[in-house]
């Protein structure tokens, strides 16, 4: 009944820590998910060091329907739907004045790192 298709939880999703809503995801999905996630973060740090942490895109900021929710969520309205399994990348550091537009010197660094993630992905989803 927690699901983005019953409309009693309409204005009660997207709360962090919420114990009286969660959305569903079957948990053989969950595993894909979260182990595919973290071949990435495996690769990236293995690129240079570099530790980013796995968690839900929610637990960055608060968030509810946004694009990663509508592509997994198309095959449970309509089965004949791919399943889709969406992410969040985000990258980027605190340290950085500008967290998300780093000197070129440093951007280069991530666009290696960020590559070795994504093939590490795509190589785990086949």
């Amino acid at each position: 009944a927690m699901n983005f298709q019953n409309p009693a939880y309409d204005g009660k999703r997207g709360i962090a820590n919420d114990k009286a809503y969660r959305e569903y995801i079957a948990a053989e999905d969950k595993k894909i998910a979260v182990n595919l996630a973290n071949e990435m973060r495996d690769a990236i740090k293995a690129s240079r060091g570099r530790v980013y942490k796995t968690e839900q895109s929610m637990s960055l900021y608060p968030t509810a329907g946004t694009s990663d929710d509508y592509a997994f969520s198309r095959h449970l309205v309509d089965a004949k739907k791919a399943k889709v399994f969406s992410y969040t990348i985000e990258w980027g550091s605190p340290q950085n004045p500008t967290p998300f537009h780093p000197p070129y010197p440093e951007m280069k660094q991530i666009i290696d790192e960020v590559t070795s993630g994504l093939l590490a992905f795509c190589i785990s989803a086949q």
